[in-house]
């Protein structure tokens, strides 16, 4: 029997005091290592010591790789990640070949075990490259890092540049783990951030994914973009409970546009 689907009704929301309490900003932990670990002792030299000591230790670390496709077909107007926004799907190809260049350069001073626990691809969008090239960049990674056998292979993927057969391809290169930026499900908020993705097409991306044999599907949530509501987002949150995503990631939106040019484009005072 299944169980019914649970709404924001049925959750006990915090009070007006402990929202005003945290109300304020604080640290994301998005990346890893985080962004105060990149200093300029740690230069090449540093770093291509730490790979060739990693051997030396009686159990070397398990190894992850994290690869970044910067491409994007259109901005989103909150977004601060590095990214290219292109309409030229060529450019992936140059951008493949740099990265077989650098997987030899860190394999020819990587010492110990090659075997990858982790894998994730993030962006910009991975699901800029073309099924052909997915086949390819796995390929080119697997032969050099072998997938251990209950490896976690993750991707970030844009509904609006993956179609079913896409996300079938994703499964068979070996991606297991998914994760989609939703943001918020009002059609005036997505207006106002330049991130049109109706709900419908989302739900057809997890139905993809689920029958694909995907093991875990994530939701990306920003709270605090332009013309949210709270009864806006409590609608949103009851259209993500529906889909029954394994994760939920909910972030605070940063508005820095002297940092980042395309939040230039969006009205604060909304």
């Amino acid at each position: 029997m299944l169980s019914p689907v649970m709404s924001v009704k049925d959750i006990e929301l915090p009070g007006e005091a402990l929202l005003r309490r945290f109300d304020r900003p604080g640290p994301r932990y998005t990346s890893y290592p985080t962004a105060d670990r990149f200093v300029e002792a740690f230069d090449a030299a540093a770093f291509a010591a730490r790979l060739a000591s990693r051997g030396d230790q009686a159990s070397p670390p398990p190894l992850s790789i994290y690869v970044h496709v910067p491409f994007c077909d259109k901005v989103c107007f909150y977004c601060a990640c590095n990214k290219v926004v292109t309409r030229h799907h060529e450019r992936a190809a140059e951008y493949l070949e740099a990265l077989r260049i650098e997987a030899d350069l860190v394999g020819g001073l990587l010492s110990g075990p090659r075997e990858l626990e982790q894998l994730h691809f993030g962006g910009g969008t991975p699901t800029f490259l073309s099924n052909a090239e997915l086949e390819q960049v796995m390929a080119m990674l697997t032969q050099r890092y072998p997938l251990a056998e209950n490896a976690e292979c993750s991707i970030e993927v844009d509904p609006r540049s993956t179609p079913p057969d896409k996300v079938r391809t994703l499964a068979q290169v070996g991606f297991n783990r998914m994760s989609m930026g939703v943001q918020d499900f009002d059609l005036e908020v997505q207006k106002a951030v330049n991130r049109l993705q109706s709900f419908e097409m989302t739900r057809e991306t997890i139905e993809a994914a689920r029958a694909a044999g995907f093991k875990s599907v994530n939701l990306d949530l920003i709270y605090g973009l332009p013309k949210q509501t709270r009864q806006g987002f409590a609608r949103t949150l009851d259209r993500v409970l529906e889909l029954s995503p394994e994760r939920i990631a909910l972030y605070h939106y940063a508005h820095l546009p002297e940092r980042f040019k395309p939040q230039r484009r969006i009205v604060a005072a909304e």
